[in-house]
Order: C-alpha cells, then structure tokens, then sequence
C-alpha cells in the first residue's frame, strides 16, 4: 500500500464533512469498478454508456441479436469488457446482501446470548441514569472487566456494559458512555459501517478500501463523542474512555480488516480528547460537501454521457 494512503487521516475537526467524503469516494469508487469496463466495451457504439446502450438497443431492433454479435465496430475485447462490467456489479451487490445477511444474522445471535446471560439494570442501578437514558434498552453483563457496546436493532436496540464498568464509572461518567452508545444507535453507524465492509470484502485488493474502513470506523466514533460531549463533561467521557481501552468496541459483531488495530480509533480518540481542536469553519466544511458532490457526479457524467 503506499505510504501516502497510509498515512492519510481526514480532519478530526470537521467528523461530519470527512464522513461525507468518505461515502463519496465509496460511491465513487463502486461506480468506476462497473463502468470503466463498460464504458470501453461500448466505446464504437458511442461516446457513453447511455449513448452506446442505446446505440446497442437499435442495432438490435434493426438486425436481431445475431446482427449484433456480427457488428463490424465490435472491439476485440469489447463483448468481454462488457461482461465484466456486469459481473462487477452483480459480485458488489451479492456482496453487500451477503454481508448484511451475515451482520444481521450474527446480531440476532449475539442479542439472544446477551438477553441470556444479562439482566437488567437493577434498581440501585437504575439511580445512575439520567432522565435521557432508560433502563429497559441498558443490559449489564456479570463480567469483572469493563467494557460497553450497543447492539442496533429495528424493534429495540440495545446498549451493553459489564458490571466492572458500573463499579468503576460515576454516575456522569456512565452517563456520558450511554450517550455516546446512543448516538451510534440513532444516527444508525452500524449502516454505514456495514456499505464499506461490503466494499472491503468484494474488493480486497483494492488499497483504499481497507483505509475507508478504518477511516470510518474512527469518524463515526468521533462523531458519537461529539453528541455525547453536547451534554456531559468533557473529563467525564475522557475517565469513561481510558476504563474502556483495549475492550470490545461499539459493535462486538462487526468486523474490521485485520491491520485496523495499527493506531487504533480507541487510542486516536483519547488524544482529540485531551487535546481539542477548533472546528472548521463553515466556508471550509462547505467546500469539502461540495468536493464530495464532484467526485461523484463528474466521473458518473463522463461514463454516462
């Protein structure tokens, strides 16, 4: 992998923006793999893909399939070009079905271990929420060791810690934990996590991909201490992080490329803790949106048209 793309690491200033582009170089990068090929194959018929389908369209109204397969403007490769652009779409969305079956599937499972082996918070438990937190959707694990994760669900998403988390935290630092798990639940993280594994798997031997993973993974959890920094204190969250260090993380279920535990998000997050930074301005957060815009619809308009 080159060094460069090793080291690239989006500004934790602007969380938000930063996952924007990330998504769009994605979308951008899906798109490219299905039409590169086909834009070739199609190129005797036509400048684009939709000029040189259409093109494909009319020879085979006119002449038949057999006129098609005969056409002079036929490159050598051109038939096969196309064939492997259709392939790399259907391998990237078999993928993703695949993926999201397998994620989903092993949350059912880890949900039904977790109600198994969990119980409620008890009621002098209960006394360490604030109002914005409920006890119904918060499972404690009979574990020494500290940890805490949420489980995303469409009926009821669940937030896990272990009893060790509970005799170690005060009631500000749970609280700031909770919200943090909160905000991976309502913004849905797990969704988008889940579209750049999909893209990971189906191609592996792509560099970027496994950058994108990582890269994600550490801005959505920059994004969920920002919500949780809205309403607690800054110091209680940081104590409420160093406790959880080198414990699972966020969604036990979920996967990450094997090199992701090189600066690990966990550790990356304590240092923008200790060590805040100005936000970017507005102007500056615009023009990466807009940024985002163009990587996606200037390479999409030049293969469509």
């Amino acid at each position: 992998m080159p060094l460069w793309l090793q080291q690239a690491k989006w500004p934790s200033r602007a969380p938000g923006a930063a996952l924007i582009l990330w998504q769009a170089i994605g979308i951008s990068g899906g798109l490219s793999l299905v039409t590169a090929p086909l834009t070739w194959g199609l190129q005797p018929f036509g400048p684009g893909i939709l000029s040189g389908g259409s093109e494909l369209w009319r020879v085979v109204q006119s002449d038949g399939i057999e006129g098609l397969a005969y056409d002079p403007r036929w490159h050598p490769l051109g038939f096969a070009a196309i064939t492997l652009g259709c392939i790399i779409f259907g391998h990237l969305a078999l993928v993703l079905v695949h993926t999201a079956y397998r994620t989903f599937t092993q949350r059912k499972k880890h949900r039904e271990f977790v109600e198994l082996l969990s119980a409620s918070l008890q009621e002098h438990d209960r006394e360490l929420l604030d109002g914005s937190h409920s006890a119904q959707t918060t499972r404690v694990l009979p574990v020494d060791h500290p940890l805490a994760y949420c489980l995303p669900g469409v009926n009821q998403p669940l937030t896990i810690v272990s009893q060790g988390l509970l005799d170690k935290l005060s009631t500000p630092q749970l609280n700031a934990v909770l919200s943090h798990e909160a905000a991976h639940l309502t913004q849905r993280h797990d969704l988008l996590r889940l579209a750049f594994q999909a893209w990971h798997k189906a191609a592996p031997w792509l560099p970027v991909t496994s950058v994108a993973v990582n890269e994600v993974t550490e801005l959505t959890e920059i994004l969920a201490d920002d919500v949780a920094l809205m309403q607690h204190q800054r110091t209680d969250l940081t104590t409420a992080l160093v406790h959880t260090l080198n414990t699972t993380e966020t969604f036990a279920a979920e996967t990450v490329p094997s090199n992701a535990a090189d600066n690990s998000p966990t550790s990356r997050r304590l240092l923008r803790l200790l060590n805040p930074e100005d936000a970017l301005s507005s102007g500056k957060v615009g023009l990466v949106v807009i940024l985002a815009v163009l990587v996606i619809t200037v390479p999409a308009f030049i293969s469509l048209m």
